[in-house]
């Protein structure tokens, strides 16, 4: 065990990488200088789209030139108060190749973890990184005892996201798989989510600490959505509330006040 990066990464094939999606860039920076031109292979274990920039955190590797071999996103449902029960799941490793992509499940997979892979990093991480935006959504309506909602905003949410990623040239199909709908259970309903407890405490009006990608997740997709022509509602309400420029329950309110609409439309 070290706390030296230097001596981390150096000698390392798999460089997995688990720190706030807004400090990434200073982290990629620091292991491009270390090893210039590896071949070792970062595995993002986090999700989040960067401020300012709206750069997936994959593009934010390769644009610091950090891991020629990689990057690979590991992505999912799961929380490890319940891997160290012995409770399994299934995850999801993205990446651009495919062979890659079947070492690394085979490599990493246990009893405990199926993995399936996807080449669709776009839709993948605006997937897991917008859940959770929706895990705040989830946590204000447990505080404001609106838990019935929860299935109109697991119903609605995705159509949303899927917009953003069918725009960015993804496919929107992910947005339905392992990195985005299939985190909801861990995201929108656990105990142990960060992003459902602070949605929580703000509807409650209480504090909260720990880190919630959400919080600064919102913004970032908002306008990498604006950049792109998408309608974002659900996830412009939850900036709004945790900014402090609407009410919880004027936030919900105003979602309702909104115009009918088709459930499908022909075409997003």
């Amino acid at each position: 065990m070290t706390d030296d990066l230097a001596d981390a990464i150096e000698e390392a094939w798999i460089n997995a990488i688990s720190v706030p999606a807004q400090e990434l860039r200073s982290v990629a920076r620091a292991v491009a200088r270390i090893a210039p031109g590896s071949g070792s292979i970062p595995l993002l274990c986090m999700k989040g789209i960067e401020s300012g920039t709206g750069l997936r955190l994959s593009q934010v590797m390769t644009e610091e030139g950090a891991g020629c071999g990689g990057p690979v996103c590991w992505l999912g449902p799961g929380h490890p108060q319940s891997l160290v029960r012995g409770v399994p799941t299934c995850m999801l490793l993205s990446a651009g190749r495919a062979e890659l992509l079947e070492d690394l499940a085979e490599r990493l997979g246990t009893r405990l973890i199926r993995f399936y892979v996807s080449r669709d990093m776009t839709g993948c991480e605006i997937g897991a990184a917008a859940k959770n935006v929706f895990g705040i959504a989830a946590g204000i309506l447990d505080g404001l005892d609106l838990v019935s909602l929860k299935g109109p905003l697991m119903a609605r949410a995705p159509q949303e996201v899927a917009r953003l990623v069918s725009a960015l040239d993804g496919d929107w199909r992910s947005v339905y798989g392992l990195s985005h709908l299939g985190d909801y259970e861990a995201t929108l309903f656990s105990r142990y989510s960060r992003n459902r407890g602070i949605g929580e405490a703000i509807a409650k009006g209480e504090g909260f600490e720990g880190l919630a990608e959400g919080v600064t997740t919102a913004p970032a997709l908002l306008e990498l959505a604006s950049r792109n022509g998408v309608e974002m509602p659900i996830t412009g309400m939850v900036h709004r509330i945790i900014s402090g420029a609407v009410a919880p329950i004027e936030g919900v309110e105003a979602l309702f006040a909104r115009p009918q609409k088709e459930e499908f439309p022909s075409s997003f």
